[in-house]
Order: C-alpha cells, then sequence, then structure tokens
C-alpha cells in the first residue's frame, strides 16, 4: 500500500461490495488496540466495533483522525476533529476479498491471540481485483484478533500486510463513536488528503 487510508484499512476487510467492515464482521461490541505493518512501516490506533458499525482511530502526519464505517453504505468517513471537517470517501477495492466467506473454509488450527481464543485459517483466494494469501485469526464471535499475508493486485503490484489486536475489552460501544459530528464542515477528498499525505477516491 502506498497511502495510509489503504494501509489502515486494508486489513479493514468488507462484508461485501456494499459493505464497509473489517475483516468479517464482529457479531458483539469491543475495542482494542490496533498495530498495522504494511511493506515494513507500522501504524499504531485504537478501533471501537460494534455490529454493523466500526471507528479506527490513527494519526495523520500528527493530526488526530478518526475513519468510521458502517455495513450499509460502501462509503467512509475520514472525521477530523482539529479541523471540525468529515470527508467521504471510498474504501478500497481490494477490501472485498476478505468479505468472502470462503475465507473461513481452510480452518488449520486453533490458538490464542493476546489472550482471545481463535480458529487460525489459511487464506488463499483470488477476486476480481487481485489475489490474497496468508493466515487469519478469528474468534468465535468474528474479532479479526490477527492476520499475516500479502495482496497482489491484478496490475501487479504487492503489498505486505501484518494485523494484530490486544487489550480487547467485550461490550457495547457508546453510539456516538459511530455517528458524524454535528457542526462539521464537509470537505471532497481532493481539498484536504493532500495536506495527510493521503490519496483516496473521493465520494461523488
Amino acid at each position: 500500500m502506498r497511502n495510509l487510508i489503504s494501509a489502515v484499512l486494508l486489513t479493514i476487510l468488507a462484508t461485501g461490495p456494499a459493505s464497509a467492515l473489517t475483516l468479517g464482521e464482529a457479531k458483539i461490541g469491543f475495542s482494542a488496540d490496533r498495530t498495522l505493518v504494511v511493506d515494513g512501516k507500522t501504524y499504531q490506533g485504537r478501533m471501537w466495533t460494534m455490529p454493523g458499525m466500526e471507528r479506527h482511530e490513527q494519526n495523520l502526519n500528527g493530526i488526530p483522525a478518526a475513519f468510521v464505517l458502517h455495513s450499509d453504505t460502501p462509503l467512509a468517513q475520514l472525521v477530523l476533529p482539529e479541523l471540525h471537517t468529515i470527508v467521504e470517501f471510498i474504501l478500497p477495492p481490494e477490501l472485498h476479498l476478505f468479505a468472502d466467506p470462503r475465507l473461513t473454509r481452510r480452518p488449520v488450527g486453533h490458538e490464542a491471540i493476546n489472550g482471545i481464543a481463535t480458529t487460525k485459517y489459511a487464506i488463499n483466494e483470488t477476486v476480481s481485483e487481485g489475489h490474497g494469501e496468508g493466515m487469519l485469526w478469528l474468534s468465535d464471535n468474528g474479532i479479526p484478533m490477527k492476520l499475516d499475508g500479502s495482496f497482489t493486485r491484478t496490475s501487479g503490484r504487492v503489498a505486505h500486510f501484518h494485523w494484530e489486536l490486544s487489550n480487547v475489552k467485550l461490550g457495547p460501544q457508546p453510539g456516538s463513536l459511530f455517528d458524524a459530528p454535528h457542526g462539521f464542515s464537509k470537505l471532497p477528498a481532493e481539498a484536504i488528503v493532500p495536506l495527510l499525505g493521503l490519496k483516496i477516491q473521493g465520494a461523488h
């Protein structure tokens, strides 16, 4: 991946072409610390999830930001509290691979990841956007505790990544985390993301 949106979201895997959730949709609410390593570069953040909704917080060039995702739309929101701004954008197409129910057809064992029991799955699947392979660790409740793998786009570009959750706390999360703040300006992606060093496709 060459931009931070894709770096944060490559392993935030959709449940289908019309949705915007991660690594399979968790069936319960939880919060967790998230570590993502993309092509050797590490991104630390925090995430909150309720069924059908997610929030991921990440600093972008020193600016606090949150990515808000809902399962009923392919659009995601980039919320920039210090700038009182919201940017809507379209998720990268490679996310659709890890929505595929075939991902869980190759269980290869069981393992506890940071205190959470998981089933380990081997990934080797192709979608129209490219090919993904690696290992995925999911809890019985659908929490994506760990992922190690790569995604090769049809263009030939390869991204290698590692995702891992820690300090997982189960339970309902406040609904306000997943709502767009009132009074924030909505700007097109082209107007703001160059300041953050991003390349994302805006909503039109």
